[in-house]
């Protein structure tokens, strides 16, 4: 991590902008933030013998998917220079970094429910991943509130409905039902497949939208 860390900060000062405007740029930086929220829940985390489990393989796919994306050098566009585009940008990196830990720990507990080992604690488990969950929208609710600021400022509108600005609100329309489910049912089975719901939606909003959509808006996290 420690070398990603250099090879990130050497580009940022060659190419003169975070990494957050092409795809390698978008695939490296959300490797960097997704792995450093994971380190961290490492070394907090009583589960993280069995999270690794989980989480290590989906990160394992996003730096096999860098390996072979082509590494372009990109310009800053105009719209693109102002300070709320960062705080737009690494509260999406939050949000990310949170839901994949709600993942792990629901697609853990899809796992220990199926176990005959007495010791794992399924509420506890669930538990764990409602407050990454709630964690992650709290996030999510920032990275649009920036956006919209760093949106009035760009174009002079604060929401255009453009196609990542809607899939970004129905990913935040999907962790509020999620949130609102679990608060009203207590403990579910069904609440481990709906937190994977999110994320599949999530990644698709993030890593698939904005490289099809025409829009001005790119709005890569």
């Amino acid at each position: 991590m420690l070398i990603h860390t250099v090879s990130l900060g050497i580009r940022w000062g060659r190419v003169g902008h975070g990494p957050f405007i092409n795809l390698y740029e978008i695939l490296s930086s959300n490797v960097w933030s997704l792995m450093l929220c994971f380190v961290i829940f490492m070394m907090l985390s009583k589960q993280n013998a069995q999270m690794s489990r989980y989480i290590v393989p989906i990160l394992a796919l996003l730096m096999i998917w860098l390996v072979f994306t082509p590494a372009r050098d990109t310009y800053l566009p105009p719209t693109y220079n102002t300070i709320w585009l960062y705080f737009h940008v690494f509260s999406g990196k939050f949000f990310l970094g949170l839901l994949l830990l709600a993942t792990g720990m629901a697609i853990f507990e899809l796992v220990a429910t199926k176990s005959t080992d007495r010791s794992i604690s399924i509420p506890a488990i669930q538990l764990l991943s409602y407050r990454f969950l709630a964690f992650a929208f709290c996030f999510e609710s920032l990275m649009l509130f920036f956006g919209a600021i760093w949106a009035q400022d760009a174009w002079g509108r604060y929401w255009s409905w453009d196609p990542l600005e809607t899939w970004a609100f129905l990913t935040w329309l999907s962790l509020v039902f999620v949130l609102h489910w679990k608060t009203s049912h207590g403990h579910q089975k069904i609440y481990p497949v709906l937190v994977l719901a999110c994320f599949v939606l999530a990644f698709l909003t993030f890593f698939g939208v904005p490289f099809i959509s025409t829009a001005p808006h790119k709005g890569m996290i």
